[in-house]
């Protein structure tokens, strides 16, 4: 029994040594471990570097952006920035344009010894100076649209053009056009839009426009006019009509009546009793300058009275006839009215006998000496032109010379040059100058 008690308590006190002994070298310091795949732990991390939250230092100048212009944007500049103790570029941009508001940049600004950043934003802005005289547009009328002149208008701190447009018209509107108004020292846009459009003008029409027509056989021109439209005058061109017999065109015309101004349309109205005869003497005649042509003889040409007025009858050439000699016809005035003669032939007058006549004392209607040589003219053609060559003139017993000049050309029609022809006068030759003309 004893013996039993005494093996427990030793081996007892045994594992209790052991496991003393082995707490004991655990705890100590220094000591390495011989266990298999066991690492020491790291040593703790050291205090982190101090990293300044604002820079100490200014901030390098600016780098060059070219943004150009984008309609209805502001162009926000590019700005350096403080990140992680380091100055950093950022990128302009484009921002959308706010009406009534201005752009402020950002910036830096120093206090103390160190940088602080003020960042941008939109502030509330207005004129203060009146706008610049609005810059000339030059524009045409067009049918159907409205012209809207150009403005000035305020964006972002600073006056800019807004050129003119075309917006299409409104049936009884009239475009009422943007103004700036000074308000308190502030200038105001007053913004435009469509109002309703007078039904009749208060003020005069314009002067009317030039119109350049030649006359037309058989028609009347009609003058072109201004009309009323939506509240403004608008130009309708001329035409032709067809004449009426025994009938007169009375043109329109704007009156004013009771403070409006009212269109009159023009009217056919029957014409007044045309004379059959003139009462006054016909125009001078037309120059004409037919030359010469071998068995024929040269009828002037003359004035007709037809419809109440002179119209011109170009000359002819007649066939000559053998002893007679044409008469030219002529107006004659006969009990307080003109009256046309007909030209006619008559007889010839018999021939002179064959004797040498005197010495005639009459100086002769032209030069005797022959005129010098055409001076040399230098032209280039011109569309729709012919050159009328110069020639020599005589004047004041002397040749001069007159220089060529451009006659506008004529359809179907041909210009003949003038020329010196030689005549004879009794025993004296003499020089005639022929007029050119068309043919």
């Amino acid at each position: 029994m004893r013996s039993n008690m005494f093996r427990w308590l030793l081996t007892a006190s045994l594992a209790g040594g052991t496991l003393l002994s082995v707490g004991t070298v655990s705890a100590q310091p220094g000591v390495r471990d011989h266990r298999r795949g066991h690492q020491p732990p790291p040593p703790p991390p050291g205090p982190a570097p101090v990293v300044s939250a604002e820079p100490r230092e200014a901030p390098p100048p600016p780098r060059a952006e070219r943004a150009g212009r984008r309609a209805g944007y502001v162009w926000v500049a590019g700005q350096w920035d403080w990140n992680n103790g380091k100055w950093e570029w950022q990128n302009g941009r484009w921002e959308k344009e706010r009406a009534g508001k201005r752009w402020r940049e950002r910036r830096w600004e120093r206090k103390g010894d160190i940088w602080v950043k003020v960042d941008g934003d939109w502030m509330d802005d207005s004129p203060n100076v009146a706008p610049p005289a609005p810059r000339e547009e030059k524009w045409q009328r067009r049918k159907g649209w409205v012209w809207v002149a150009g403005e000035w208008q305020w964006r972002n701190g600073q006056w800019d053009w807004q050129p003119g447009r075309w917006e299409k018209a409104r049936k009884g509107k009239r475009w009422r056009s943007n103004r700036w108004e000074n308000k308190g020292g502030a200038w105001v846009m007053v913004g435009g839009g469509w109002d309703d459009a007078p039904m009749y003008p208060t003020a005069a029409p314009p002067a009317l426009q030039q119109e350049s027509v030649r006359p037309r056989r058989g028609f009347v021109w009609v003058k072109g006019r201004w009309d009323w439209q939506d509240g403004d005058w608008q130009w309708t061109p001329g035409r032709w009509e067809r004449e009426r017999a025994n009938y007169t065109w009375n043109d329109g015309r704007w009156e004013q009546q009771n403070g409006n101004w009212m269109w009159v349309d023009g009217s056919w109205a029957a014409a007044a009793p045309i004379p059959q005869y003139p009462t006054a003497a016909p125009p001078a005649l037309q120059v004409e300058n037919p030359g010469s042509k071998a068995g024929f003889i040269w009828v002037r040409g003359r004035w007709d009275w037809k419809a109440g007025k002179w119209d011109w009858t170009p000359g002819h050439w007649e066939r000559q006839r053998a002893n007679q000699v044409w008469i030219d016809g002529s107006w004659q005035q006969r009990n307080g009215q003109w009256s046309w003669v007909e030209g006619s032939w008559g007889a010839g007058a018999t021939p002179p006998p064959s004797v040498t006549p005197p010495p005639s004392t009459t100086p002769p209607p032209g030069p005797t000496q022959a005129p010098p040589a055409p001076q040399a003219e230098n032209f280039a053609p011109r569309a729709g032109f012919v050159w009328v060559r110069g020639h020599w003139g005589w004047s004041a017993n002397k040749y001069e010379w007159i220089a060529g000049h451009w006659e506008r050309a004529r359809a179907k029609a041909t210009w003949q040059d003038g020329r010196w022809e030689q005549r004879t006068q009794g025993n004296v030759s003499y020089w005639v100058w022929i007029e050119g003309s068309w043919r």
